[in-house]
């Protein structure tokens, strides 16, 4: 098929996609900090040499993933796929289609979890945050902590507008974390979320937290910090 000015249209709609994919790719920055540092704990991309303990917390943690990691729990079986996964997670990373932190603790080098920035869209830009820890009734704090550092991350260097979280109805403890992160829930998804091992089709919980919420959240810490001294 050709158009009106004698080109074909699956040339011209192959060039209007790179033009399209090279603008959206761009509007992100050109680089950001990787390492993150807090009080407690050392969040980073993953690395060769992570893979051991990748694949052991997934192991170790295989119920407390279901179902939102399910198909990350099934693709990390053996060493090997582990390997093969964080290859991924550090090509989606230079690609910018996912930022990808593990999270160790800092005196005493322990991997204790993961928090991704996954399924970008760039028109907004707006992100969705998935995150897991091992013992999470004995990490809320910690991951908490750590999850303020990427919610720092996304705002102030990827500069996104929005980041959002969506939780299974049952998920308490995911839901506890992003009110204390200053998310503000916007609605249940009915029906919304289905597993990769199961026909059940799951309520999700939809929080959000805007540019102008993290910046007031910022200002009101900077306020109380002033105050205290």
């Amino acid at each position: 098929m050709t158009n009106k000015a004698g080109g074909t249209t699956s040339h011209l709609f192959h060039y209007n996609y790179t033009i399209a994919m090279s603008y959206l790719y761009n509007t992100l920055p050109d680089a950001f900090e990787e390492q993150l540092e807090t009080e407690h704990l050392v969040l980073r991309p993953y690395a060769e040499g992570d893979e051991q303990e990748f694949m052991r917390l997934i192991q170790e943690n295989t119920a407390a993933l279901s179902p939102a990691f399910t198909g990350r729990v099934a693709r990390v079986r053996a060493l090997e796929d582990a390997r093969i996964q964080l290859a991924q997670l550090r090509s989606d990373w230079d690609n910018r289609k996912q930022f990808d932190f593990g999270v160790w603790l800092r005196e005493s080098n322990t991997y204790i979890g993961d928090i991704t920035l996954k399924n970008i869209d760039r028109s907004v830009p707006k992100a969705e945050a998935a995150l897991y820890f091992t013992s999470w009734s004995e990490m809320l704090d910690l991951a908490q902590e750590a999850f303020k550092a990427v919610l720092h991350f996304a705002f102030e260097d990827v500069k996104l507008n929005k980041v959002y979280m969506r939780c299974t109805h049952y998920n308490n403890v995911c839901s506890q974390l992003a009110e204390n992160c200053g998310f503000v829930k916007e609605g249940v998804l009915r029906s919304d979320f289905k597993g990769a091992d199961s026909e059940e089709l799951l309520d999700l919980r939809y929080y959000g937290m805007t540019r102008d919420d993290y910046e007031q959240a910022t200002q009101l810490k900077e306020r109380d910090s002033q105050t205290a001294v």
